[in-house]
């Protein structure tokens, strides 16, 4: 499952819940055995508030965003909550390996230099995501019959146009470059040649419509067989890798070449769903009380 869906609910703590811990302070809301304070809050507001453009915004104006934004993040706040409070009723354990599979798959700028006390954080973070995806895998079910239905849509709504799939490896540092393309060219996953070398290369795996693509890029495209790389391309500050994943002309892919995307995006939008109900009846079984 894709993490978009748990992130959704889960949000505003992936980052800003590593950064504080906060005093007791006035309580603005109780669930269940958990008091949430205006401190906490105040910190979890600050650290989104500061990615919002209101340079064009009256005093006035920035006070009703700061309020609009604090009652939408206390609400996804309680419902983090709720959530937290069924995953310990569970048991539900995250270890230390499993800690550190995570930052390295996400690829964090933290890993390695988180203090046990953000660690912790984390720890509980993946508890409440673990506890969401057993909750999901066990409930939200997608038949064949589903599947066959959303091809039928697909096929209705596909577009003719020649698209390639392409995956793109951006090298900023020029003495790499030759190490990575050899690397490429012997058919180590692009994917891997970035985990390796994040700090200086960027990934991209996308899908292009031809006219996209600049006229030169597209004529040495379309000599490549999927799974083939194109010579480094000097571009801007960086070197560009690129691998054709395959292409897509005409008639649409075959219901067996879809079958797994379709899955994944019918299993979102149901979990999604789910998600939303199982949440708010959850919610209507705790005891809350909110003095915001």
């Amino acid at each position: 499952m894709k993490k978009g869906i748990i992130y959704s609910f889960l949000f505003f703590f992936c980052y800003a819940s590593l950064l504080f811990s906060a005093p007791i302070n006035k309580i603005v809301a109780v669930v269940g055995e958990e008091v949430l304070t205006l401190y906490e809050l105040d910190e979890i507001v600050k650290a989104i508030y500061q990615q919002i453009p209101v340079k064009d915004l009256s005093p006035e104006e920035v006070e009703k965003v700061k309020e609009k934004l604090r009652r939408e993040v206390l609400e996804q706040w309680i419902e983090d909550t709720v959530i937290g409070l069924e995953a310990k009723k569970y048991g539900i354990k995250v270890s230390e390996e499993e800690v550190d599979a995570f930052l390295k798959e996400e690829l964090s700028e933290k890993r390695g230099n988180l203090t046990p006390e953000e660690r912790e954080k984390l720890k509980d973070r993946l508890k409440k995501i673990k506890f969401v995806q057993f909750i999901v895998r066990e409930r939200v079910v997608i038949s064949e019959e589903e599947l066959k239905s959303a091809y039928q849509e697909f096929v209705k709504n596909y577009d003719p146009t020649p698209k390639y799939k392409l995956e793109v490896l951006v090298i900023k540092e020029e003495l790499l470059v030759k190490e990575l393309y050899e690397s490429a060219l012997r058919g180590k996953p692009f994917q891997e040649l970035w985990q390796k070398n994040v700090e200086l290369t960027q990934y991209l795996n996308e899908t292009f419509k031809e006219e996209e693509l600049d006229q030169q890029l597209r004529e040495e495209i379309k000599k490549l067989k999927p799974g083939e790389v194109l010579d480094p391309i000097k571009r801007g500050e960086g070197y560009h890798l690129i691998r054709l994943v395959k292409k897509e002309e005409g008639l649409p892919p075959s219901f067996e070449e879809v079958k797994k995307e379709l899955y994944e995006e019918l299993f979102q939008r149901k979990a999604r769903e789910y998600l939303e109900k199982w949440i708010k009846e959850l919610k209507e079984t705790k005891f809350i009380k909110i003095y915001l």
